[in-house]
């Protein structure tokens, strides 16, 4: 019994040193971690940001195809503060909206994924807040028209959409309707549609090509804002709040041709202008 016991002894030994052998040499292949992504939008080529204002962050993450091993949490480390999200899933997105840093200080957000094996990615990235004068160009150019609202063509123009109105569209889509009477000569003049809202102010001094979103809020604002404009002429400019909103729009006359007989009818006329948006 004694021989016995000890080869269950020295059986059991062998086993145990068989099954922590294997766990030593557990080694997890490379190339087998989450896959993560992290982009932000709303900073400057060098990550710096105006203070006061926010900027997105978007986290992209995914089981590794090689491993299988579903995520389990994304820790998010900001201002030496952690945060633990579950995901347990195999794929993952959000976007963060976050505060910017004070003017002259740097700060650093690190993102981690976990997957249900304890392996883990992590992405830091770090952004600069700064003080100054916010600048912000309009959109690239477009070019609009629309004709004499007794004509067979479109009398009216959606400033929103960058389309001419047919004159049986919808009121609240026409930002620029010409009034003109049926019978009579072309002058151009124009209103918005019931219910549309938006506003012109005109500022033949504005600097067209390089004024920014903010010296076009700030000319609305000082001006006398009207829904109706009457005779615009050539290179005529004017600062135009979209349907009572938050968009802006930069428009300038670049030809009124009242002999324009696109529409072979009798009412003839058309404007042409140029126009950039917020």
């Amino acid at each position: 019994m004694r021989n016995l016991n000890l080869f269950f002894v020295l059986s059991g030994l062998v086993a145990v040193s068989f099954f922590s052998n294997c766990e030593e040499d557990k080694v997890t292949p490379e190339g087998q971690t989450p896959m993560l992504t992290v982009s932000a939008s709303g900073l400057s080529a060098t990550n710096t940001i105006m203070e006061g204002s926010t900027f997105d962050v978007t986290v992209v993450a995914s089981e590794n195809p090689i491993s299988g091993r579903q995520l389990s949490t994304l820790e998010i480390q900001i201002l030496g503060v952690d945060s633990s999200i579950a995901i347990n899933a195999a794929s993952y997105t959000e976007t963060f909206t976050l505060d910017a840093p004070a003017d002259g200080v740097s700060e650093t957000y690190t993102f981690i994924v976990t997957d249900s094996d304890g392996e883990s990615a992590s992405k830091s990235l770090t952004v600069s807040g700064i003080t100054g004068v916010v600048s912000t160009p309009f959109g690239p150019e477009i070019i609009g028209d629309f004709f004499h609202v007794g004509g067979s063509l479109e009398g009216a123009y959606d400033l929103v959409a960058e389309t001419v109105v047919a004159s049986a569209g919808s009121e609240a889509d026409k930002d620029m309707k010409n009034i003109d009477m049926a019978g009579g000569n072309f002058t151009g003049s124009w209103t918005t549609g019931t219910s549309n809202g938006s506003q012109f102010v005109k500022s033949n001094t504005f600097d067209y090509a390089n004024g920014t979103v903010e010296d076009a809020m700030a000319v609305f604002e000082a001006g006398s804002a009207t829904s109706t404009v009457l005779n615009p002429s050539l290179n005529d400019i004017f600062i135009v709040k979209l349907r009572g909103g938050s968009d802006y729009a930069l428009l300038q006359v670049t030809d009124r041709d009242v002999s324009d007989n696109t529409c072979n009818c009798s009412d003839l006329g058309k404007i042409t202008f140029k126009f950039k948006k917020s």
